[in-house]
């Protein structure tokens, strides 16, 4: 993948290349973007930067020598890859399974959805593609110490030996201990690119030591484009919602939460209405048996609903996304999402997020907010 196929973000482009080209790479490295905006795209591209031996002028890799022949098909040795994984079904299918699982069970299926999708993937899509159904995935010591023996091993093209960790937020302590010393005292030549969507959960004695590039939240012009250029009907529409995300604009072309999502966003809204708390906690009950993932989409996907929601109150629905399916209940619910109320919904939102990611009690958590959310609609009556 070469910088022209990252989308936005051409500063960032631009520093990264002048720091090649000035031979000032930090052999830590922290780039940080919200889900789907490109952090992972912008990593693969700087390696193959680094990697590539007949770079552009303008400090692009070539993206024809053998080096970049290898980085496009994300099969390059001096390249690795790790990221949050678990025990699988799915893998254990293709013989590549075990107790302990790492990256290297599942890197077929990286290369598969990266190549796919151009690294513009979320966190829930990557488990739903390896089948972790209701999982956490996760980096764990198995995985450092395997790191920790590649990186001992000489670079194959005596180049840089590179490291993309997606995801480090996701590395439990021992890990992040295993590879202190490493990252502290590396051997020359060895890059870590970490690519974190939550800078703040990285374990602190490794966000200590990297050099942090931030990547800003895509223009709504250039994900329209993009919806345009692949045949995507209302991409305009689309990009408005999609708050910089190309992967969030993708799902919003599939419809993905206008099911089960919107469903379960409406019925919490009418029990609460009703203040019949029995059903309350019987819907609390559900979300809470679908799977951390699952809650956590539902939470974003209901983010964007409340925002039709208040749009439509402010008699702006021309650039709100919603269809025939969701317009009847959005116009009904819209009065009860006006200048009043609406921080008080995306607060208790918001921190319903914050306490799943946390791994609080699913049961306890929903419970909790469902009333919250009863409260402020009746506040709202």
């Amino acid at each position: 993948m070469q910088f022209s196929a990252v989308i936005g973000n051409e500063r960032i482009k631009s520093l990264l290349a002048e720091t090649i080209r000035a031979g000032r790479v930090s052999h830590a490295q922290l780039f940080v973007s919200d889900e789907g905006v490109g952090a992972l795209p912008m990593a693969i591209a700087y390696a193959q930067a680094l990697l590539c031996p007949n770079r552009t002028p303008e400090g692009d890799a070539c993206g024809e020598c053998a080096n970049c022949y290898k980085m496009n098909r994300l099969e390059h040795p001096d390249c690795n890859f790790i990221f949050p994984v678990n025990k699988s079904k799915k893998a254990k299918a293709t013989g590549r399974s075990d107790d302990k699982p790492t990256s290297d069970q599942f890197v077929h299926l990286w290369r598969e959805l990266i190549i796919k999708t151009g690294g513009y993937i979320s966190e829930e899509q990557w488990y739903n593609y390896i089948g972790l159904e209701n999982q956490q995935g996760n980096i764990n010591k198995e995985e450092a110490n395997e790191i920790v023996r590649k990186m001992s091993f000489k670079s194959v093209q005596g180049g840089y030996k590179i490291v993309i960790m997606w995801l480090p937020e996701k590395m439990n302590e021992a890990a992040a201990n295993t590879l202190l010393k490493l990252i502290e005292e590396p051997a020359p030549g060895t890059l870590f690119i970490f690519v974190s969507e939550q800078p703040d959960r990285v374990i602190a004695t490794i966000r200590s030591r990297t050099q942090i590039t931030t990547l800003a939240p895509l223009p709504q012009k250039f994900i329209a484009e993009y919806l345009y250029n692949e045949g995507i009907e209302n991409g305009a529409r689309i990009a408005q919602a999609a708050g910089g995300s190309l992967s969030r604009a993708l799902e919003l072309s599939r419809n993905e939460f206008q099911s089960e999502d919107f469903e379960r966003f409406a019925a919490l809204m009418r029990k609460g209405y009703t203040m019949k708390y029995g059903e309350l906690f019987e819907w609390a009950e559900s979300m809470a048996g679908i799977g951390r993932e699952a809650q956590k989409m539902f939470c974003e996907n209901s983010l964007a609903i409340l925002r039709d929601c208040y749009l439509t109150s402010l008699n702006l629905a021309e650039i709100t996304f919603v269809n025939p399916q969701t317009e009847k209940f959005i116009n009904a619910f819209s009065p009860y999402t006006n200048h009043l109320t609406i921080e008080h919904f995306i607060r208790e939102f918001e921190l319903l997020l914050s306490h799943i990611r946390q791994n609080g009690n699913a049961k306890i958590i929903f419970s909790d907010f469902a009333l919250k959310i009863s409260k402020i609609i009746k506040a709202a009556k």
